[in-house]
């Protein structure tokens, strides 16, 4: 784990210093990719406030060559918060040093358990937005929580070390897969790890003592592919690196552990914040699917787009198990542009419509469905390279729509326009299918992004198109009776299949 460590706060100190190689964009265009989520990831912390929280950005002026002499991380374990430093006097801490302040760690929260764990402080960092502001407004009128709470919004990053009772493994692979990917997610709520976590964190790196890893990442600083392309340059170092030996000159550097006093006041607002998060954490239905017949190199072979390709697969898949389509997102970065994020590709284009009817049709020949399937899969490249280019839709009318509500609250407007209060417009915003493809490399075998349906009754759908094989992570609400997320995976199978006899001569 001190590997992982070391390559991260290496990482972190040439993203500062604006040192990383700049990245180039695939597809036909080669273009230079802004790098600066990179450096936000590292100096982002994501504070709750009202009517919207506040981002801070930590400063890296000070100290030794431009940056802060000391450094830390936040370290979570048994539900308690600790610093563990990593650079000090501006001198890197060696992994020994690193090592053995987390063995303290993990020994004093055992020492410390029983009269800390009343105060589950991670829960102020999960629920309700409003709510956290409010918690966080009462802690902050104590002195030592101020400070105890500057010490968190320092950090380079989160590290939470998961101490389990005994699991029992699901005998299906896929199964195992989808436990895994929840406990990075959520933890399975206060009972288990769930707030053994920081949330407002931008980076929290997992480890749990039955070897399940990975990160949980607030996600408004940086897309899913640059974290993707970090966990890629960290593992290639842990391969070097693995079983050489530690220096063995420790120093005796001590952690530090973060106390907390919770007001009357605060209190009720935290239970409350705990609840809602294992409310949250308990309707989630998340599924894995590892379809392994075809992966990129035989939709490349068809001289289609590997991404389209699985686009309209979901379209379909949608169409055969609720009968219309819905308006999908779809990521699209656009870090060609200076501090570039994203846009949206809507995948539910007309094309698709038509293509997704005819294909359920008897009647319909292979011919006409081929016929189809060709225009859409069209339409799904040209609106890709739209938004990547920047000419999508939804980031200049979300813009529009924020203007117009500041404007109207300054008095400049009368009122919002009738544009933005018109139901269409809610419906168009609105994503029952929430997609992304965060394709990885061959560093780790069979690892996946997941996260939650965005609406009540929607699905959330990553995809992670392999050589030879997709891993897909579709989830949804339990509590909605319009989906059925166990259904819709065994949709997605019948639409690969249904598409691969498609275009097989």
């Amino acid at each position: 784990m001190t590997f992982v460590f070391e390559k991260m706060t290496i990482k972190r100190r040439k993203a500062c210093r604006k040192l990383i190689t700049r990245e180039v964009s695939t597809g036909r265009d080669k273009v230079h990719m802004c790098m600066e989520q990179y450096e936000r990831m590292f100096r982002s912390y994501r504070e709750p406030c009202t009517p919207v929280d506040v981002l801070h950005y930590k400063p890296i002026t000070n100290g030794k060559d431009g940056i802060n002499c000391d450094e830390h991380i936040l370290v979570m374990c048994n539900n308690q918060t600790f610093v563990v430093f990593t650079r000090l006097d501006g001198v890197p801490l060696s992994q020994a040093e690193i090592t053995k302040q987390l063995e303290k760690v993990i020994e004093m929260s055992r020492t410390d358990g029983n009269k800390m764990n009343d105060i589950i402080i991670g829960g102020g960092s999960a629920g309700d937005r409003d709510d956290a502001a409010r918690f966080w407004s009462f802690m902050k009128e104590d002195k030592q929580n101020q400070k105890a709470l500057n010490w968190v919004q320092s950090a380079l990053f989160g590290v939470c070390i998961d101490i389990h009772s005994e699991i029992k493994w699901s005998e299906n692979y896929e199964s195992n897969l989808a436990f895994r990917g929840m406990h990075l997610l959520h933890g399975f709520g206060n009972k288990a790890a769930g707030l053994n976590r920081w949330y407002d964190l931008s980076i929290q790196l997992i480890v749990a003592s039955d070897g399940t890893n990975g990160l949980c990442i607030e996600h408004s600083v940086a897309e899913g592919i640059v974290l993707i392309n970090l966990v890629d340059y960290t593992m290639q170092f842990v391969k070097r690196n693995i079983g050489k030996q530690m220096w063995d000159d420790v120093k005796n550097v001590v952690p530090l552990q973060l106390h907390w006093t919770v007001s009357p006041n605060a209190k009720p607002i935290l239970h409350k914040q705990i609840e809602v998060f294992n409310d949250l954490a308990n309707d989630l239905n998340l599924k894995v699917l590892i379809f392994d017949e075809f992966g990129r190199e035989f939709i490349k072979s068809c001289n289609i787009s590997p991404d389209g390709f699985v686009q309209l697969a979901m379209q379909l898949a949608y169409y055969r198990l609720h009968g219309h389509l819905v308006s999908t997102y779809e990521s699209a970065s656009i870090r060609r542009f200076r501090y570039g994020r994203v846009d949206n590709i809507r995948a539910a284009t007309p094309e698709a419509l038509r293509w997704v009817q005819v294909m359920l049709m008897k009647n319909k020949t292979k011919d006409e469905k081929q016929k189809f399937f060709v225009e859409a899969v069209k339409k799904q490249a040209e609106i890709t390279l739209e938004n990547i280019t920047g000419h999508g839709i939804d980031n200049h009318l979300c813009a529009l729509k924020l203007l117009a509500d500041e404007e109207v609250k300054e008095g400049l407007l009368p009122k919002t326009p009738d544009f933005f209060l018109d139901p269409t417009w809610t419906e168009t915003m609105r994503f029952p299918l929430s997609t992304s493809q965060v394709t990885t490399t061959a560093s780790v075998n069979d690892a996946y992004l997941c996260y939650g349906p965005v609406v009540k009754d929607g699905y959330g759908c990553s995809y992670n198109i392999q050589q030879h094989s997709i891993i897909f992570a579709p989830s949804s609400f339990k509590s909605s009776p319009a989906t059925n997320v166990e259904q819709f995976k065994r949709c997605l199978v019948d639409s690969l299949h249904d598409i691969q006899a498609l275009v097989t001569q």
